[in-house]
């Protein structure tokens, strides 16, 4: 799709907190999207796409069900285009339903802002994430860091061995948890991805092995017990990366996505109990009681 001027369209912030309107941005149904807002704003569809980047033409098809849009580039564009508030685009960009309010502003459940209180940023690939928080930044001064993934790239292939093995001969904690190489959901997860027959289980094994042999058997038999691993063998939802009981980052599986081009978010703690950092807290813990320790 071809990129083009755009000029963002005001929306009222109440047209996004309706059960029709969350319902179409968690299932990814840009044309009820359309159709919601063109209803509540009267926009024509050469102004929907003036707003968003994209032709009438395409639009038209976008609407008619003729084109799907999944590419994340054309669904962030969206997203700004139609003056999206931030609990919107959570729900569209990660395709997550949360619990609506009704017009009046009385609350059903929770409050899809109050959830949503203790993101502080959503990256619209992994690339944008790294270019942006790079793993020095996230790791050099951790004390305790807990992840749970497919490969764990960005601490196996990404954060240099040297500054690992520091971390943890300095007492740092680390417990890494990968989709099992020689279960069933990584085979799975490779026809999702489209990838050959063994590709992700190969890396992950390379990824496991290494992480024991250089870094596990260097370290100084005093400080082997703060690299924990285990693998894991079910349908994998997201890499979740926590540290030091504040931060955590969340890397999303979409279907038909390769997991590098899915969006990335951030969460840092909050005193609020209902934020979603300790939902993907207790993600890990349940995930690595039911694990296999290597």
């Amino acid at each position: 799709m071809s990129v083009r001027t755009t000029a963002a369209l005001t929306t009222e912030d109440l047209l996004w907190d309706t059960a029709d309107m969350l319902d179409a941005l968690a299932a990814r149904d840009v044309a009820q999207v359309f159709r919601l807002v063109q209803r509540a704003t009267r926009a024509s569809q050469t102004t929907l796409g003036v707003a968003t980047g994209l032709s009438q033409a395409q639009i038209s098809e976008i609407t008619s069900g003729a084109r799907r849009v999944s590419s994340i580039d054309v669904l962030t564009r969206i997203c700004t285009g139609l003056s999206m508030p931030r609990h919107a685009r959570v729900t569209l960009l990660l395709g997550e339903r949360e619990p609506a309010r009704d017009l009046a502003g009385h609350q059903v459940g929770k409050a899809v802002p109050d959830r949503c209180a203790d993101v502080s940023a959503i990256y619209s690939s992994r690339s944008d994430f790294m270019a942006e928080l790079p793993p020095r930044a996230l790791f050099d001064h951790a004390t305790d860091i807990r992840a749970s993934g497919l490969s764990l790239n960005l601490i196996c292939q990404q954060y240099g061995d040297n500054r690992l093995l520091k971390l943890l001969a300095a007492g740092t904690r680390l417990r890494c948890l990968f989709l099992d190489p020689a279960g069933e959901a990584i085979r799975r997860q490779e026809r999702e991805e489209d990838y050959p027959d063994g590709h992700l289980s190969a890396l992950t094994d390379l990824n496991i092995q290494n992480l024991a042999r250089r870094i596990r058997d260097r370290l100084p038999a005093e400080a082997r017990n703060n690299l924990a691993i285990g693998v894991y063998d079910e349908s994998i939802r997201a890499n979740v990366l926590l540290i030091d009981g504040r931060l955590c980052v969340v890397q999303h599986y979409l279907p038909q996505m390769r997991g590098v081009d899915c969006p990335t978010m951030v969460i840092e703690r909050s005193a609020n109990p209902s934020g979603l950092y300790p939902i993907f807290d207790e993600m890990f813990n349940s995930l690595w009681e039911r694990s296999r320790q290597l």
